[in-house]
């Protein structure tokens, strides 16, 4: 029986395709993925994170920095107390700020409050309550912030948006959102933080490998409201070039040293630039009194100050009660 060379063709066409479909099913299954990226990212994006500088000098994992306002939104959550506890008027309880921007103040009516700050929304509730011939002063505590939010996009385990309270980083959003996938590229990771249309842009690239195999913070920034964490996903190139998959990105490779005592890293707090003079030890003088030797040791700068122990306390003779609580007069010197 003779076969034709049309059907010889469509026979061998058929075979090649279920040959190239078993092999695309064989690459998934070990983790490689030759279709084209899902979530690409823009080559200007790429060109914008690659000329950000590094380190930037933002806030990171251990060197946060508190939000100096925050503006009241809708979905927020507002505890509104009269500072006299013994006041007739009583408490107007929580509210939550509707979508108009309102709250209901019962009698006193309705007021708008979003854009405010707490202490803004103190005197405009006073200012209201003024208006109908009584006079009371208002205490206004933030409940709950609905309304901050980062958004975790891309190739993540739950791509969505999650709600912060001012202490949280770039790990955190990630782990949150379950982690990478399968299909995420760490060299395409960045940090986009939103700005009006007429401003610069700003993007971030966030080194994912160095953070959490070498515990370098540099990336590791801390989130504000509104902040975009995009992980990218791999290309075909990256998926075909697996030998580098070992290496650093290239705007991640940073020479650094390895610390030889790691008893000498001692935990610190994350907000120690914030520790008032009054609550750090006195330094003594080292050296016969030279300043730019005390300048130049790290346990005598307050920017890196942390809880001394028994090894590296700077005054062994004093508690720690001592060194961090201000000195209270005891009842002698206060008759005096």
């Amino acid at each position: 029986m003779s076969i034709s060379k049309s059907s010889f063709r469509a026979f061998m066409t058929l075979c090649a395709c279920c040959l190239m479909v078993g092999g695309l099913s064989g690459c998934r299954s070990l983790g490689l993925n030759v279709w084209p990226a899902q979530f690409q990212l823009l080559s200007k994006t790429t060109e914008m994170a690659a000329a950000s500088p590094m380190p930037s000098g933002l806030p990171h994992e251990l060197a946060k920095s508190e939000l100096t306002n925050y503006f009241v939104e809708p979905g927020d959550r507002i505890l509104i107390e009269p500072v006299d506890l013994e006041s007739q008027m009583g408490s107007l309880g929580d509210q939550k700020v509707q979508v108009d921007g309102t709250i209901d103040l019962g009698k006193f009516g309705r007021v708008r409050v979003t854009g405010l700050t707490v202490e803004k929304i103190e005197e405009v509730i006073e200012s209201q309550i003024a208006m109908s011939g009584e006079r009371e002063s208002i205490n206004v505590q933030l409940a709950e912030t609905n309304a901050a939010k980062v958004y975790v996009i891309g190739e993540v385990g739950s791509p969505a948006a999650y709600p912060i309270d001012g202490s949280e980083h770039v790990l955190d959003a990630i782990l949150r959102a379950g982690g990478l996938t399968s299909k995420a590229s760490p060299c395409n990771i960045i940090l986009v933080r939103p700005t009006d249309p007429e401003q610069c842009r700003v993007v971030l690239p966030v080194c994912y490998r160095q953070i959490t195999q070498l515990g370098d913070v540099t990336t590791n920034y801390q989130l504000q409201p509104g902040d975009r964490v995009v992980v990218g996903s791999r290309s075909v190139c990256e998926e075909l070039a697996w030998w580098k998959q070992k290496k650093s990105c290239d705007r991640c490779c940073r020479s650094c040293c390895v610390e030889c005592q790691p008893a000498n890293v001692q935990y610190r707090s994350r907000f120690a630039t914030r520790i008032p003079s009054f609550l750090l030890p006195d330094q003594p003088e080292q050296n016969g009194g030279d300043q730019s030797k005390q300048q130049d040791d790290p346990q005598l700068d307050p920017n890196s100050y942390y809880r001394p122990t028994d090894s590296n306390r700077l005054d062994p003779g004093k508690s720690d009660d001592e060194l961090f609580l201000p000195p209270i007069e005891n009842d002698t010197k206060r008759k005096k």
